[in-house]
């Protein structure tokens, strides 16, 4: 089935009043708005609280710090394959935290700025990708919110921690958005595509926006597709000549590193879609009712593909919830979008526009409710509870006590990979890693151990109240007190 191509649509005024109903359902529409606006602070608050205080939040942290220390020098950047160490990701987004990291003083403060910055510019994006999709302001910012919400509320582990997925995700929104006003005029496509190339030379398991691109494109204006395939393959083949050239072989070895795969993970983390389970629906459901207009067109597309792309990565061992990210991206975009187009859908005297906003809204809200899981109650601890106060200052404790420990035992280390940076010991083990290649016959299985037997690597255990995530007592004061 062909697209017809965007030039040849009717572009209605994003901006034109939508038939409303009475004036207390149009304030009802309002204060839901509001209340997802408030939802989204609400959960972004608790990302910002833990990105300041000295406690790791995920053993990735100093996996980055020291690539990102890598980057400018302190050992290579691409380890050679006998080493017990490894790096699966491209190489920009080391340089990029590197550079920051020189600027505050920290590479992993670096790396959470940069998180939290990207979140509040992915939500920028898609707002922006909504209205150059014909949504209006109101949708645009619906859903901004709902992915500020939902990446905050459900994957908190990734808001505001020392990973480059955030950061290659927003670079890579930037290019779509780009990609969706060049393609709504009519213009060349091909600088939009190339800046979603250099995002995957940031982090390379970004699958869904340049698939939908090409897509989209190879049905509406194939010479345009042609021509972006050709230039932008280009480019891509060039940057793997220059990290050939800059890292050599190891480069190749390193990225493309055995995995463990089973098509019952991916089973096991449809789990999910109940994340996103309101938001998809309402996507598909507005994408069939407007089939013809481009915008639901091409969001339904969006959703499907970064449906897929998550189900097939979730396959591989360790893949955690980044490969949900596009998915959450696209169903944003279709709600935003759905909001913005109730005033044209199919209208009755018992179902008006804001009577389909009021539904949109209230089942969004009701998603994206605050619980004790995931940040709600975090964000509670934040604003209401003292006790927060004296949990951070215990954590802070256990890990300059942990990175004392470690910096005093002599020789290579194996712990925390956090504690180990904190501590200033060089990397010597990817736990990660050698576990996969050993698992793939890529190393002899006991390597690891053997090392470990042999007097050469010395495992330290790390206080497990210097994470986040490890258990804290706080005895309750005295009656005196």
């Amino acid at each position: 089935m062909s697209i017809p191509s965007a030039a040849a649509e009717t572009t209605e005024s994003p901006d034109r009043p939508a038939p409303s109903g009475p004036p207390w359902l149009a304030a009802g529409v309002t204060v839901l708005r509001w209340l997802l606006f408030g939802l989204a602070a609400w959960y972004f608050l608790w990302p910002v609280y833990r990105a300041f205080p000295n406690v790791e939040i995920d053993t990735n942290e100093g996996w980055n710090a020291y690539q990102a220390d890598a980057a400018f020098g302190r050992m290579p950047l691409y380890p050679s394959p006998d080493k017990l160490i490894g790096n699966n990701y491209p190489p920009l987004s080391f340089y990029i935290v590197g550079a920051v990291g020189r600027v505050v003083g920290d590479p992993i403060l670096a790396g959470r700025l940069i998180s939290l910055v990207a979140v509040l510019g992915i939500g920028v994006a898609v707002a922006a990708g909504i209205r150059a999709l014909g949504g209006d302001r109101a949708g645009a910012g619906v859903g901004g919110a709902v992915f500020v919400i939902t990446i905050a509320h459900y994957c908190d582990g990734y808001v505001g921690m020392d990973d480059p997925q955030l950061l290659a995700q927003a670079i890579m929104a930037a290019g779509f958005v780009g990609f969706l006003r060049a393609d709504a005029r009519g213009r060349s496509c091909l600088g939009p595509i190339l800046l979603m190339g250099f995002a995957g030379f940031v982090k390379h398991n970004i699958i869904a926006m340049p698939a939908t691109a090409f897509l989209w494109l190879g049905f509406s204006r194939p010479r345009e597709a042609v021509k972006c395939a050709l230039v932008s393959g280009v480019a891509v083949a060039l940057g793997f000549a220059l990290c050939f050239a800059l890292y050599g072989r190891d480069f190749f070895t390193n990225l493309f590193v055995a995995r463990k795969t089973s098509w019952a993970l991916s089973l096991f983390y449809l789990d999910d879609l109940k994340s996103v389970n309101w938001a998809l629906a309402i996507t598909i459901l507005f994408g069939c009712i407007r089939w013809r207009d481009r915008g639901a067109r091409l969001c339904l597309l969006f959703a499907l593909l970064a449906v897929g792309a998550s189900f097939l990565q979730r396959a591989g061992d360790g893949v955690d919830v980044n490969a949900t990210f596009d998915m959450i991206i696209a169903v944003s975009l279709g709600t935003g979008l759905a909001f913005s187009h109730a005033g044209r859908l199919p209208q009755r005297r018992f179902c008006n526009a804001a009577m389909l906003q009021c539904a949109i809204l209230l089942a969004l809200c009701y998603r994206l409710q605050p619980t004790d899981y995931h940040g709600g109650d975090a964000s509670y601890r934040v604003l209401f509870d003292p006790s927060l106060k004296t949990e951070t200052a215990i954590r802070e404790a256990a890990t300059a006590e942990s990175i004392a420990k470690v910096r005093a035992t002599p020789g290579l280390v194996m712990s925390s990979t956090y504690i180990c940076y904190r501590s200033g010991k060089p990397f010597a083990v990817d736990d990660f890693n050698v576990t996969e290649r050993m698992a793939t016959g890529a190393l002899p299985p006991g390597t690891l151990q053997a090392h470990i037997d042999k007097g050469e690597i010395t495992v330290v255990e790390s206080d497990p109240r210097a994470d986040w995530g490890g258990p804290v007592v706080i005895a309750p004061a005295s009656p005196g007190e």
